[in-house]
C-alpha cells in the first residue's frame, strides 16, 4: 500500500513488488552479518571483511546469473531472481563469518559462547550512544529514497538514468565508506588510548589515502564513460543521456571524501548526538533542495544530481566546524 501511494508508474510498481517479495528475507541474514562486521572493525581485523565482501560479491554474481536468466536448471525469474540471488549471497556471507569466527577468532577471549546476563545498566549505556547512531543511519537512507521517488515522478527514463548513475556511484562510495568507517574506528582507539592529539592527523591522512584511490577512478570514468556505461545498457541513446548526469555525480566526490571521513571522525569521538544533529541538519537541507529543484523546477536529470552537492557540502561544513570548535576531547562515555 505504501509503494502504491508513492510510485506513479505501474511498470515500476510491479517490478518493485516482485523484487521486495523476495528481497525482504535478506534482512534476517543482514542483521547478524552486520554484527560480525562491527565486531571485526572494533578489534581492527578488517582484512577478513574484504575477503567476506569478495565471497558475497562472487556469490551474488553467480546466483543472480542463475535466477535472473534461468541458467543451470534454475527458473527464469527476472527481477525477482535478482532479489533471491542477493538473499542467498547474504546467507552465504553470514555462513562464512560464522565458520571463520569459530576457526580463527579467539572465541574465549571475546566470550562468544558464554551465557549472556542481562545488565540493564549496560544496556542503557549502550543505547544512550547507539540510539542516536541508529537514527543517524536512518536519515540518509530515507532521504536517498525520497530522491529516487522524486526522480520517478519525472518519468521512467530519468529513473533509469539515475539508477545507472547510482550504481556507478556505489563503486566510488565503497572505498569512501571503507576509509570513513576506518577513521571512526582508529579515532575511537586513539581516544581510548589517551592520544587525543592524533585524532586530526589520523583523519587527514585517511582523507589523503582515500583521494589516492578515488581520484584515479574518477579520472578513468570521466575520460572513458562509454565503456563503463555499456556494462549497464546497450541502448546508445540511453548511454548518451547518462553521460551528463555521470559527470555531475563524479564531481561531488571531491567533497564527499572529506565530508564522509570527518563525519565518521565526529562519530568516533563518541558524541553520537552531535553526529545525529549533523545528519538531521543535512537531511533537512537535502530534502528542501530536492523539493525546490526537482518538484518545483523539474530540470533535466543531470541537474537533479546537483542536490548531492548540497548534502555533502552541508555535512562537510558541520563536521569541520565541530572538529575545530567543539569541546569533543572532553567527551566522557
Amino acid at each position: 500500500h505504501l509503494m502504491r501511494s508513492i510510485i506513479s508508474s505501474e511498470v515500476v510498481f510491479s517490478a518493485t513488488m516482485q523484487y521486495l517479495d523476495y528481497r525482504i528475507y535478506g534482512l534476517f541474514f543482514s542483521f547478524v552479518a552486520v554484527m560480525f562486521r562491527a565486531f571485526y572493525v572494533g578489534i581492527t581485523r578488517t582484512k577478513i571483511l574484504t575477503v567476506n565482501a569478495l565471497v558475497m560479491a562472487i556469490a551474488n554474481i553467480v546466483f543472480n546469473y542463475m535466477f535472473i536468466f534461468g541458467k543451470w536448471g534454475c527458473p527464469q525469474m527476472g527481477i525477482a531472481g535478482a532479489a533471491l540471488g542477493s538473499v542467498l549471497a547474504e546467507a552465504l556471507s553470514l555462513f562464512f563469518f560464522i565458520i571463520y569466527t569459530i576457526c580463527k577468532a579467539d572465541i574465549h577471549k571475546y566470550a562468544f559462547f558464554e551465557t549472556i546476563h542481562v545488565d540493564v545498566k549496560v544496556i542503557a549505556r549502550i543505547l544512550n550512544i547507539s540510539v542516536w547512531t541508529m537514527l543517524q543511519s536512518f536519515l540518509p537512507i530515507i532521504t536517498w529514497f525520497f530522491f529516487f521517488i522524486s526522480i520517478e515522478h519525472l518519468g521512467e527514463r530519468p529513473l533509469a538514468i539515475s539508477n545507472i548513475v547510482r550504481s556507478i556511484s556505489t563503486l566510488f562510495f565503497m572505498p569512501v565508506n571503507a576509509f570513513a568507517v576506518t577513521a571512526s574506528s582508529l579515532v575511537s582507539n586513539a581516544i581510548g588510548a589517551g592520544k587525543l592529539e592524533e585524532v586530526m592527523p589520523i583523519s587527514r591522512r585517511i582523507i589523503g589515502l582515500c583521494y589516492m584511490i578515488v581520484i584515479p577512478m574518477m579520472a578513468l570514468v570521466y575520460l572513458i564513460p562509454a565503456p563503463v556505461l555499456r556494462i549497464y545498457t546497450d541502448s546508445a541513446s540511453l548511454l548518451q543521456d547518462c553521460i551528463p548526469a555521470l559527470y555531475v555525480m563524479l564531481g561531488y566526490y571531491f567533497i564527499a571524501v572529506p565530508g564522509s571521513v570527518w563525519f565518521n571522525t565526529m562519530s568516533g569521538t563518541g558524541n553520537t548526538r552531535s553526529a545525529l544533529l549533523a545528519e538531521l541538519v543535512t537531511a533537512v537541507a537535502y530534502t528542501l533542495a530536492i523539493y525546490f529543484l526537482i518538484f518545483r523546477l523539474r530540470p533535466n536529470i543531470a541537474s537533479c544530481w546537483i542536490v548531492e552537492y548540497v548534502y555533502w557540502g552541508v555535512l562537510l561544513l558541520f563536521s569541520f566546524i565541530y572538529l575545530k570548535k567543539a569541546d569533543w576531547w572532553n567527551k566522557k562515555i
